[in-house]
């Protein structure tokens, strides 16, 4: 029989210590190689990027413990290691290495430093193909460059002096190959060694926006000869090239309207022809470098549709193949003509290594961040997908109801309901199993995980909805999605909770502004100032906000009117920040100020600092686990106080101005 207790106030298993607990916090970019596949494990202590590989039926960690491989470059990485040959060449902020193997001392190819850093790495016939951004060493000129570069190895390290380009050291071992957009991202060299292609764009574009992919040849030393063709399109966005077994060139385009794979006349300068057309996303935002929506063999292409992993034949059907219980998709990679590997997640399932046979279709999982057999014990709460209209447009999200084995609530009442705000906001959520969701749910608190205006996945035409609109459609999204649940009595409309971290922190706190649905809020990381996210930003996405937002300072008044922190004064609904003392996109006196202001007011509030580790600073997005742990802790203790539930855990966060113990009636 199940004990009766109010919703909200449940004792579950799901505590943050479990949310940390597994082989790894999460599992990115992914490379094969000879019968192998490799992978990169972020660890729970210190937030440390390890490379490991599977080969022969065993896991094989490749990195030393006193190695952590990132990179930084647009801040947010990606691409940082690349195989040949069974050996690893790999990106630390301190340079690029190569680790002949597992038990190898890795040797540094080229220095880096947080002034001169490298990613997306591709490999070819002794060189290294690589993204360079350097920044001025002068913190006043905030001077940020970005370039491919090739590194030649010869066991030397050369350093390379930043700023000015007449001082630039390009030495034996690196070589400028390109310059002069303001970014480039997906070197990649075509299997006969003669052609690269590449993407490149320009502020105040997004990649997701308007680019363009530059094919060129290649002399015998691996240098450019000469540019052979600019694929390029107004308003149309292009991404992801990759080349075929016998260099042909795939991309992904959105000139329909919807991200799909296409093959490239690179003579002619255009595309041959779409080589599946569907009304469905293949793409996604190029926020990191190295993922691959789709990868290509001599018989077909493996797609990455919706959710669904499909393998189309050329000239032939497209067959959607059984992945079992997973059905979000990443860094999908062909290793022969059977044999598929690639990152994935479901319902039930974190992030996962998988090799998938095309033929037969046996799925083989490889490597679990969290073993599947451990999930049995906790009570997962499925999500159920609900479409709501929002200023006459459908829109999606991701509902979760309470769920617990061992509690139920007292008859008649609504639970507490705790809506998400994705960051990005150019990104999009999924059902995938996020053990922070059920952390919630298994305590009595429904989830609403919304997919708002400007998410991806839903088409150029929907992701375009937020452009000079952001903090208006959105935060409609958001209040029209809380009613939504109130109407259909599915929450205690006393009870309804938001929380977003980044561009998500902005949403939430633009959302309680303009409605008073909302009982409390938690901010992690979150935009209060617009006009000081406009003159802080990093180059990566100095023109984002003028997209969203407007020109800057013409728009200056639209900045100010949409920026929370000028009217904090005007703010009724309680809330708690998290914010990393390091953090070089959104700084910490977004957070900062806005909790003075809310505090000077007597309005309850809270506000915690996450300091760095040896291996993570502690900048967008949390790392280490001690921050992990209380960014979770401390939001659910935060709302039960405010809400006047009897929390099942604690956290050690200072609430200001709460006066007492607070009760609201359960509805």
């Amino acid at each position: 029989m199940k004990t009766i207790a109010e919703y909200g106030s449940w004792e579950s298993n799901i505590d943050a210590e479990t949310v940390i607990a597994g082989n790894c916090r999460n599992i990115s970019e992914l490379q094969a190689a000879k019968g192998s596949v490799f992978w990169l494990e972020q660890q729970f202590v210190g937030g440390r990027n390890t490379i490991f590989q599977f080969k022969d039926g065993k896991v094989i960690e490749w990195t030393p413990s006193d190695v952590s491989v990132r990179n930084s470059v647009h801040e947010y990485g990606g691409g940082s290691f690349i195989v040949s040959s069974d050996q690893v060449y790999f990106v630390t902020e301190n340079g690029v290495y190569l680790q002949k193997d597992p038990h190898a001392k890795p040797q540094r190819i080229v220095q880096a430093s947080k002034n001169c850093r490298f990613a997306d790495l591709d490999y070819f016939n002794g060189n290294i193909y690589a993204v360079n951004e350097i920044h001025s060493e002068l913190q006043e000129e905030r001077r940020v460059e970005n370039l491919l570069i090739k590194i030649t190895h010869d066991g030397l390290t050369q350093k390379i002096v930043p700023f000015p380009y007449s001082l630039l050291l390009y030495g034996q071992q690196c070589f400028l190959k390109a310059f002069g957009a303001d970014f480039y991202a997906c070197p990649r060299v075509s299997p006969d060694g003669g052609l690269i292609a590449w993407m490149e764009w320009n502020l105040p574009g997004m990649p997701w926006d308007e680019t363009t992919i530059k094919v060129a040849r290649l002399d015998r030393k691996g240098n450019i000869d000469k540019v052979v063709s600019s694929l390029s399109r107004k308003g149309v966005n292009f991404h992801g090239p990759q080349w075929g077994p016998c260099s042909e060139l795939y991309v992904i385009s959105d000139q329909t309207g919807w991200w799909n794979v296409y093959l490239v006349d690179f003579e002619k300068g255009k595309l041959k022809y779409n080589i599946f057309p569907v009304d469905t996303e293949i793409g996604s935002p190029s926020w990191v470098f190295g993922d691959r929506q789709f990868a290509v063999n001599k018989t077909g292409a493996l797609l990455n549709i919706a959710g669904k992993m499909s393998f189309k034949v050329f000239d032939g059907e497209c067959k959607t193949l059984k992945t079992q219980f997973f059905g979000q998709f990443s860094h999908l990679k062909l290793a022969d003509e059977d044999t598929a590997y690639c990152i994935a997640s479901g319902p039930a399932r974190c992030a996962s290594v998988i090799e998938v046979h095309l033929n037969s279709e046996e799925v083989n999982v490889l490597r679990e961040s969290r073993d599947s057999k451990e999930l049995g014990s906790y009570d997962i709460a499925l999500g159920e997908e609900i479409t709501f209209v929002s200023d006459g447009v459908p829109v999606k999200g991701w509902f979760y109801a309470p769920f617990s084995s061992r509690y139920m609530a007292p008859e008649e009442t609504l639970p507490p309901v705790l809506l998400i705000a994705h960051g990005g906001p150019t990104a999009n959520t999924s059902n995938s199993l996020s053990m922070k969701i059920q952390f919630f749910t298994s305590r009595g608190f429904a989830v609403f995980d919304v997919n708002y205006r400007g998410s991806t996945g839903y088409g150029t035409k929907f992701r375009n909805m937020l452009l000079g609109s952001w903090g208006v459609v959105d935060r409609d999204d958001m209040i029209n999605a809380a009613n939504y649940l109130i109407q259909h009595q599915l929450v205690n409309p006393k009870r309804v909770c938001i929380m977003g971290s980044s561009a998500g922190g902005y949403l939430l706190l633009s959302a309680i502004l303009h409605s008073d649905v909302f009982a409390a809020a938690a901010s992690l990381y979150g935009v209060s100032d617009l006009v000081g996210l406009f003159k802080e930003t990093h180059k990566f996405e100095q023109g984002y906000n003028e997209q969203l937002i407007g020109k800057y300072p013409e728009d200056l008044d639209i900045y100010n009117q949409r920026s929370p922190i000028n009217r904090a004064k005007e703010l009724n609904c309680p809330v708690c920040f998290f914010h990393g003392t390091e953090d070089t996109v959104v700084p910490m006196s977004q957070s900062l100020i806005f909790y003075e202001a809310l505090k000077s007011k007597g309005l309850i509030t809270a506000f915690q600092t996450f300091p760095g580790s040896v291996f993570s600073s502690e900048g967008h997005g949390f790392r280490g686990a001690a921050a992990t742990k209380m960014a979770l802790n401390g939001p659910y203790y935060f709302f039960c106080k405010v809400l006047g539930i009897n929390p099942s855990v604690t956290a050690k966060i200072k609430i200001d101005n709460l006066p007492g113990e607070r009760k609201v009636q359960a509805a």
